[in-house]
């Protein structure tokens, strides 16, 4: 069986569309299990989503632990043997989770798969996610956009990988957390998500602790899924950067060397500098994001 897992903060109105997606597309959604996890955020809406959705059990955790600690939640409530973490703002447009479920199911070596992500224009959101882990060099070439110089280079572009035929279905080493479907035994050899990351990365090392035990992950263009997604709103950059930032500095801290979690904590602060000052001269607000991870990162964790 399949569980799917939903961690709302607020989100019912997308959920709602989410759900009323999966209505229209999958015949076999009757065969799916529903979990939604409320992060304790006195959502309004969910009295009605419940009466709407009877089949989606609408679990209220005690906390707004964040991502991992909502999807922990769901996890372990749930019965399929078969994970799926979906963002409530995601849509379908066909029956991509059947197609994404069947595909891992007929493939015994694979034990995380995602989808093509779109945007909803139709635009390939995939291509602007890593499908890597980060390491020292990849975190350079990213900081330093050498990955954009150089977009077919398999040596610069390591951790986005946009050279990839995304045509095709393709080995990888991450998958993206807005629609991640895994066997649930390999909960064992990676353990439950790390609800140290309140936000940001707590999928990477996820998908780190996997690739580490060998596990195969598959980006499959079989499946296509809406990923309405984006960026923050400028009111909301403090506080999702400060987020990333300290998600940024668990992530290296955890996986790697001292000498390692340093080296990046300067180098993300050398790439910070440069892309604040990139966007000034542009007359780019967003330089102010940047601004903002500067001084999060210069913090003591």
């Amino acid at each position: 069986m399949l569980s799917i897992i939903i961690v709302n903060y607020k989100s019912s109105k997308d959920i709602s569309e989410c759900l009323d997606s999966i209505i229209k597309h999958e015949k076999n959604y009757t065969k799916y299990e529903f979990i939604i996890v409320d992060n304790n955020s006195d959502d309004p809406g969910l009295p009605q989503l419940a009466k709407n959705f009877p089949f989606a059990k609408i679990i209220n955790a005690d906390k707004n632990g964040g991502f991992a600690y909502g999807n922990n939640i769901g996890i372990s409530r749930a019965g399929g043997d078969y994970i799926f973490l979906l963002n409530p703002d995601t849509y379908l447009t066909d029956n991509s989770i059947e197609k994404l479920y069947n595909r891992i199911r007929k493939d015994k070596s694979t034990g995380i798969i995602g989808p093509m992500l779109l945007f909803p224009d139709g635009s390939n959101q995939s291509y602007y996610l890593p499908k890597s882990y980060f390491t020292l060099w990849r975190l350079f070439c990213e900081r330093f956009y050498l990955y954009r110089i150089f977009k077919r280079s398999h040596l610069f572009n390591s951790y986005y990988r946009t050279y990839m035929d995304y045509s095709n279905e393709t080995a990888v080493e991450q998958v993206s957390g807005a629609a991640l479907l895994f066997r649930k035994e390999i909960i064992k050899e990676t353990g439950l998500l790390d609800e140290n990351y309140f936000m940001y990365f707590e999928e990477s090392d996820f998908c780190l602790q996997a690739a580490r035990h060998n596990i195969k992950q598959l980006y499959y263009p079989g499946s296509r899924i809406i990923h309405k997604g984006g960026l923050d709103s400028e009111s909301g950059w403090e506080r999702s950067s400060s987020w990333f930032t300290e998600s940024f500095k668990y992530y290296f801290k955890k996986n790697y060397s001292f000498a390692t979690y340093y080296s990046a904590l300067i180098l993300f602060a050398m790439g910070s500098c440069l892309k604040s000052v990139l966007f000034a001269l542009k007359k780019d607000h967003r330089y102010r994001f940047h601004l903002i991870q500067l001084k999060k990162i210069l913090r003591p964790m």
